[in-house]
């Protein structure tokens, strides 16, 4: 879902771009020598809460023994929704087996790990769900030979909640709504249900954005979204129909091939769907993304299903044409919230984040909106929320506020952090920019420094603001190391003198490296 297509276009044929990659990684996959296990069914969790989904690349996981942290475990707890991404059509699975090997699933370890780690998940209240297809794996004609009792079975011994059926005929959008790929999508969900009672699993699909809206090969007369309607509904001729690339606010949403192709589905199947997290990214210039989330809105209405509006992080890879942030995505779940009280957003892709921003930030925006927080206090606090399953918490403490950090936990080399996450070192307060461990707060660029821990006046107890205490106690400042990289604020020990970086600096001794223009300044003497 992260690629950029190849632009096919013609006078009345846009293809619809779109972003599902599923990439081929290899790993090896551990062989289990036991007996088989009987699976339990999963449990569907019943939707009474804004939905906020991202997409987890298996494929970015990291390696998790029994009881150990990764990325798709310390996810925040503001993610109710998880795809996991990607499994094949055809994936081919032995019930009791725990073996990925074949499923297209690519976590670093195996089915028993990946079992707890969906387990985790759920105990927390998120819904892991499995996500079928992509951008990669429906590239042949083998990819239609689905055993669907071997995805059930999968299924249930993984524990998902369900599948998202992530349809890109030959991984593009731009033939999705004809004939037969239009009914390849209404077989997914006849068969699929058959076998997994709505109630007891979750089914989601992710369309086009403009699937819903009325397109010249797929329309709906009675719709308000109608192909007939696009003008008034717009407020625009067609000048811009066929001009994606062009700024609009909506007409060329209803130009695209893949316009319209999800009403049919809908129309047959509407009734066996729990959830659309239609892909609303990569669809050109045009401004007014609410206009989707209406057009799904209006069968959602009919047929009973949840919505969750694509949002993309970064940059879409189409152009960029358009660009979600913090202001746009408060805009779309105002929106949705004047709406629904449990549709929601759906991200492309979790674990991303620039330092400044993150995908996990953009949800949290949506998350508070969702949940009836200010649209001032929501953006303030994007990038500020609880960590993830870690058991680490994530208080918001102020270094000023005449506390000593006691709010925080100290920090571990053996632990990870989610973004966003608040931990102390050397007497200084850190905030983890994204996912990490080992990552030492003084070094890299994952940790941001927030503040010296204070005592009473907004320093560490001495007058000058520095670590330590006012007797010259330096012992747990860490000595000044030649091979270390320190971050802008970071405190050390070079003989018997504390230094503070002014800024990021790597193998400049401090005593030789003070005054103007130099990266070290010194704050106090030791003992």
């Amino acid at each position: 879902m992260n690629s950029l297509k190849k632009i096919i276009g013609s006078l009345f044929l846009i293809p619809f771009l779109f972003s599902s990659c599923s990439k081929e990684i290899a790993s090896e996959e551990q062989s289990l020598d036991q007996a088989p296990i009987t699976p339990v069914a999963a449990q569907a969790s019943s939707v009474d809460e804004p939905i906020v989904l991202g997409y987890f690349p298996s494929w970015s996981e990291t390696w998790a023994a029994s009881g150990k942290p990764s990325k798709l475990r310390d996810l925040p707890g503001h993610i109710t929704h998880v795809f996991l991404a990607f499994a094949k059509p055809n994936l081919r699975y032995q019930k009791g087996s725990m073996s990925l090997s074949g499923t297209g699933i690519q976590t670093p370890y195996d089915g028993e790990a990946l079992k707890e780690t969906v387990s985790i998940l759920k105990a927390r209240g998120t819904n892991v769900i499995l996500s079928i297809g992509g951008e990669t794996y429906w590239g042949s004609q083998a990819a239609y030979d689905i055993d669907y009792q071997q995805i059930k079975d999968f299924v249930d011994d993984m524990g998902f909640q369900g599948i998202d059926w992530d349809y890109e005929p030959s991984g593009s959008f731009a033939t999705i709504g004809e004939p037969e790929n239009v009914q390849h999508f209404i077989d997914f969900f006849n068969k699929s249900r058959a076998i997994m009672p709505k109630g007891e699993y979750l089914l989601a699909c992710a369309p086009a954005g403009a699937g819903a809206l009325g397109g010249l090969n797929n329309d709906d007369p009675a719709s308000p979204y109608a192909y007939s309607k696009r003008n008034s509904v717009t407020g625009e001729s067609d000048d811009k129909l066929y001009k994606a690339t062009e700024p609009n606010e909506a007409i060329s949403l209803f130009g695209f091939s893949a316009t319209g192709h999800f009403i049919p589905v809908m129309k047959a199947v509407g009734d066996k769907i729990d959830l659309v997290a239609y892909q609303g990214y990569n669809t050109g210039a045009a401004s007014n993304r609410k206009i989707m989330y209406d057009a799904y809105k209006h069968y959602a209405d009919q047929y009973g299903f949840n919505i969750a509006a694509g949002t993309h992080y970064p940059n879409e890879p189409w152009g960029p044409h358009y660009t979600y942030d913090y202001q746009t995505i408060a805009d779309l779940s105002e929106h949705i919230a004047s709406k629904s009280q449990n549709d929601g957003l759906m991200i492309w892709q979790l674990l991303l984040g620039d330092g400044n921003t993150s995908a996990y930030g953009y949800l949290h925006v949506g998350s508070q909106i969702l949940n009836g927080v200010s649209r001032s206090t929501a953006i303030a606090n994007a990038e500020n929320y609880p960590g993830g399953g870690n058991g680490i918490p994530n208080p918001i403490p102020d270094p000023n506020d005449g506390t000593d950090c006691d709010s925080a936990a100290a920090w571990s080399a053996t632990a990870s952090y989610a973004g966003g996450v608040y931990s102390t070192y050397q007497n200084s307060l850190y905030r983890a920019k994204w996912w990490t461990l080992g990552d030492l707060p003084t070094s890299g660029d994952v940790w941001e420094f927030i503040g010296s821990c204070s005592g009473d006046d907004g320093g560490s107890g001495d007058d000058d603001g520095g670590s330590g205490d006012d007797d010259g106690d330096c012992s747990s400042i860490a000595q000044w190391s030649a091979s270390a990289a320190y971050l802008g604020n970071a405190e050390v020990v070079y003989n018997g003198t504390v230094y503070r970086a002014k800024w990021w600096t790597s193998g400049e001794v401090p005593s030789e490296s003070t005054g103007d223009g130099q990266p070290w300044e010194v704050v106090r003497s030791c003992n």
